[in-house]
């Protein structure tokens, strides 16, 4: 999915080409279907009708070859017969027999020694009067007592292919000489097509016929080709089937039906070029196909004619708002151009000079509306300045007096009296934090409220922060631990800003501790460079739904309800505010029974790196 979003962020397509591109493939799809699939079952077709043929002419040749192997073995058995009750005479002529069959010669041999004892030929093709060597060893190793038996494909003396065919009687091996003529007789008689023919092979896979001559002599075993491997062992294991191959020797893919002639074990392929059986169909597909390539271009022509129509309304509507954007009230669209005619074009035309309309109508109100702001804005600001004024004055007054009169009422019996002046004292006070908190977070919310940045010590600041809390944590009993106060730790800030921050999350974890509580006041720096302020205490802590509202405004959390102490609920929101001005984290983390964790992190380019124990580095820019 990520992939997917940022390619579509990279490319872009018009809606024009969009539409285009999707008529194009609505209407392509059934076409392509229309086409591939009856010229596919055309080719399947052919190909079943080329394959029945193929196992017609297997079976076929099959039947000749088995009639073959049968008369062969027959006659060869009448011949060896003959030979072998005819001892003593050394050669006998019989052409007519061995012609008839394609023996070249039937040789007797004696085992032991491999000396000739008689032959039968045609004329011109004697017996060798010996077999020695490899001819000898290899006809010991063929001859079995009372069969016969048929060596693989080999090259004879006169240099053409040959088969042998041998019977061992006793201390005799007759052996006889059987060309492939046969063979190539019948494969050459199958012929169909342009490139269709016949494969004769012998019981190892060695070529008897083949209409690559090269092939035949001499015989090449195809059983250790890679093409025919696969099919060769079927017919090796004397299988029958049909598939397809890759024809080294026709450097083409072609179709094939095979089979294994019982007895002898010679195979037999009939091949045909599987381009060959597609060809009559191919050229109906050809044709078919610039038919329906004419089709799709005058689609695609019709596609592209219907999105101009129906997106030269859209680049008119895309413009228009352009300049609505730029601030021309004026940018309605007139009733002209390509799909002017069409009721939904027409529709959305009206919406939309409706709403350039509406958008008119409501920038004049909001231009109204800004002024009364900006007008009520300015009256604020002379009420808070005039309400400084006018609250400040007397209850400074009221204080000022209230302190000259505690000092004065210094005779016994009078402690009533001081009691009651101390009441006045410390109202005054409270009225004038509270008036201060209001100044404070209106300035912050108009604007008006600048920071003066400057270095600030957090180690002493966090100091100056405890002492200023008086003895209000010692009367509770409430133990105040400092943390990072050892180092040096510099913050380009608004120093007021910062000590208010933190006079206002420890003011309120000493007030809502119980007695005998603890309340953590520390700094620390992040891996990152970040600078943070941590005021953590063991209190009654905040329930969740609670969390968020006590950061706004005149809103405290229930535990005022129980505590009884006073507040305004303006601490949090002037925290959150301050710390906005500097670009500020302000996190609040609480748990009921647990206590309550606030934590203000600086951002890193308000951390100032110290070169001594008394100097910092020069300010950074901080972020906005």
């Amino acid at each position: 999915m990520r992939f997917w979003r940022s390619t579509m962020t990279k490319w872009h397509l018009s809606l024009k080409a969009a539409f285009a591109l999707a008529f194009l493939a609505v209407a392509a799809i059934p076409v392509w279907l229309a086409w591939a699939w009856p010229q596919q079952v055309a080719i399947d077709h052919e190909k079943k009708a080329a394959e029945e043929m193929h196992i017609v002419y297997t079976k076929a040749m099959a039947l000749a070859l088995k009639q073959y192997h049968t008369s062969v073995v027959i006659t060869f058995g009448m011949l060896a017969d003959d030979l072998q009750m005819q001892e003593g005479v050394p050669e006998v002529e019989h052409p007519g027999t061995l012609e008839t069959y394609g023996f070249n010669h039937i040789c007797n041999f004696d085992a032991a020694t491999g000396v000739l004892l008689g032959s039968i030929i045609q004329q011109g093709r004697a017996c060798s009067s010996a077999a020695t060597g490899q001819r000898l060893t290899l006809i010991r190793s063929l001859a079995v007592e009372g069969q016969i038996r048929f060596s693989e494909a080999m090259v004879g003396i006169a240099g053409q292919p040959i088969l042998l065919m041998m019977r061992r009687s006793g201390a005799q091996i007759v052996v006889g000489e059987l060309d492939t003529e046969y063979f190539r007789t019948l494969g050459k008689a199958i012929k169909f097509g342009v490139g269709g023919h016949a494969v004769i092979v012998d019981h190892q896979g060695q070529a008897l016929y083949h209409p690559n001559t090269d092939w035949e002599n001499p015989p090449k075993r195809l059983t250790t080709l890679k093409a025919f491997k696969p099919i060769m062992a079927h017919v090796m294991a004397g299988k029958s089937g049909t598939g397809e191959f890759f024809s080294p020797a026709r450097n083409m893919q072609m179709a094939t039906a095979y089979r294994s002639v019982k007895g002898p074990g010679w195979g037999i392929l009939v091949n045909q070029p599987v381009a060959e059986m597609e060809a009559a169909v191919t050229a109906i597909k050809n044709r078919t196909l610039g038919v329906l390539t004419l089709a799709m271009a005058i689609a695609t022509a019709l596609a592209l004619l219907a999105s101009h129509i129906l997106l030269d309304p859209i680049k008119r509507i895309r413009t228009a708002a352009e300049r609505l954007g730029s601030g021309d009230g004026d940018a309605l669209i007139a009733p002209t151009g390509a799909g002017a005619r069409l009721s939904e074009i027409n529709d959305l035309r009206a919406a939309f000079n409706a709403m350039v309309l509406r958008i008119r109508r409501s920038h004049r109100t909001e231009i109204a509306a800004r002024k009364e702001a900006q007008e009520a804005t300015r009256m604020k600001s002379r009420f808070l300045a005039n309400m400084s004024h006018e609250l400040r004055t007397p209850l400074n007054a009221i204080i000022g007096f209230a302190e000259v009169t505690q000092r004065r009422l210094q005779e016994p019996g009078q402690e009533r009296d001081r009691e009651y002046i101390g009441y006045i004292h410390d109202s005054g006070h409270h009225l004038l934090s509270i008036i201060n908190d209001l100044l404070d977070l209106s300035r912050i919310e108009a604007g008006a409220r600048d920071l003066e940045e400057e270095g600030i010590d957090l180690s002493e600041t966090i100091l100056e922060t405890k002492s200023m809390l008086r003895t209000m944590h010692e009367e509770k009993g409430i133990e105040i631990e400092l943390g990072g106060t050892t180092h040096e730790m510099m913050l380009w800030a608004d120093r007021r800003a910062v000590k208010q921050m933190l006079l206002n999350l420890t003011t309120n974890a000493v007030r809502y501790t119980q007695e005998g509580g603890k309340v953590v006041i520390a700094c620390s720096r992040s891996e990152g460079g970040a600078i943070s302020l941590i005021v953590e205490d063991n209190g009654p802590g905040i329930s969740p739904e609670e969390l968020e509202k006590i950061r706004s405004p005149f809103t405290r959390g229930r535990a005022h309800e129980t505590a009884a102490v006073p507040g305004t609920g303006l601490g949090l929101s002037i925290v959150d505010a301050l710390a906005d001005l500097h670009g500020a984290r302000f996190d609040l983390i609480s748990e009921p029974g647990k206590g309550t964790r606030a934590k203000i992190v600086f951002p890193p380019s308000r951390a100032l790196l110290v070169l001594d124990s008394h100097h910092a580095t020069h300010a950074p820019t901080p972020a906005a």
